[in-house]
């Protein structure tokens, strides 16, 4: 092997790939903070369970068995039985997916229209940007409980339209973070330079403003999915969200709340889930929105 070679080997080595280099500058800053680390662990824990568990409960989330009704928590039953007989262990488990999938989805697609909306409404500006912002205002002036409450009411209850409703009402929060970004980045020298060389809209927009104004949303959906559950299973227990015998986990709690003077663990257990995955979201929300801060960096 030629000297040339070995210096060529020995530069490759030395040189690594910026998106790798990135990441791991990123996974260092988020380990600074222990409890969004923990909150980080607690969420890809439950999206494994949510995806393999159901096929390892022990009873059918379902099915009903009235002779072991209110069974408090046993090694037969871990969680319990409800009203109805119905296992608790394996109908939180059954419930953890629709849980996370009305927390998930319901943000993607509120990303999906709020963004484009937010970065047209902050980039032109003027007639455009006040036409957009009174309607995302006339969405604000309702309380999101309400709003999401108003839409189902139309809609009728079940998991997709829970997930629509929710979707509806976190558009305005990521149109009004990303408009303000985009506000900040339109007026950066970069741009009228970009600008000036000849770049059309489009590709100033999408290449050159979109990527720089991503990080608060990508902390915002964090956060939001968090209320996207509360507001879900709020919908549930009000009777409104997803119907019963599906196991959701505001629904248990609606089942439970006539029995909790003689048998509290029906609402304990969903409640606790709720608490776990929601407190889960809102620390690991917090230490991204640390690790992605540029004032943060070193």
């Amino acid at each position: 092997m030629t000297n040339n070679q070995v210096e060529s080997n020995q530069t490759e080595e030395k040189v690594e790939n910026p998106k790798v280099k990135s990441i791991k500058d990123f996974y260092r800053r988020l380990k600074k903070n222990k409890a969004a680390l923990i909150g980080f662990y607690t969420i890809i824990l439950m999206i494994v369970v949510s995806i393999i568990g159901p096929y390892f409960t022990p009873y059918d989330p379902t099915s009903t068995n009235l002779p072991d009704r209110f069974q408090g928590p046993s090694a037969e039953y871990w969680f319990g039985t409800d009203h109805m007989g119905r296992d608790i262990f394996s109908r939180i488990i059954h419930g953890m997916s629709m849980t996370l999938f009305v927390g998930f989805a319901s943000v993607i697609l509120g990303a999906l229209v709020g963004i484009p909306i937010g970065i047209v409404s902050g980039y032109y500006g003027g007639r455009v940007d006040s036409i957009i912002m009174r309607f995302i205002d006339i969405l604000l002036a309702f309380p999101g409980i309400l709003l999401a409450l108003a839409i189902v009411s139309i809609l009728g209850g079940s998991l997709i339209n829970v997930t629509i409703a929710v979707a509806i009402y976190a558009v305005p929060g990521f149109a009004r973070i990303i408009r303000g970004s985009t506000l900040a980045a339109k007026k950066l020298e970069y741009v009228d330079a970009i600008r000036a060389l000849g770049a059309g809209d489009r590709r100033i927009i999408f290449k050159h403003i979109m990527p720089n104004v991503l990080s608060p949303v990508i902390v915002n959906a964090t956060l939001y999915i968090a209320t996207a559950i509360l507001t879900a299973a709020g919908l549930s227990f009000l009777g409104m969200g997803v119907q019963p015998p599906d196991p959701e986990w505001g629904a248990m709690l609606n089942d439970g709340r006539g029995y909790m003077n003689d048998a509290v663990h029906i609402t304990f257990f969903p409640g606790l889930f709720i608490v776990i995955v929601v407190l889960a979201f809102n620390i690991f929300g917090d230490g991204l929105r640390d690790a992605l801060d540029p004032k943060m960096k070193k």
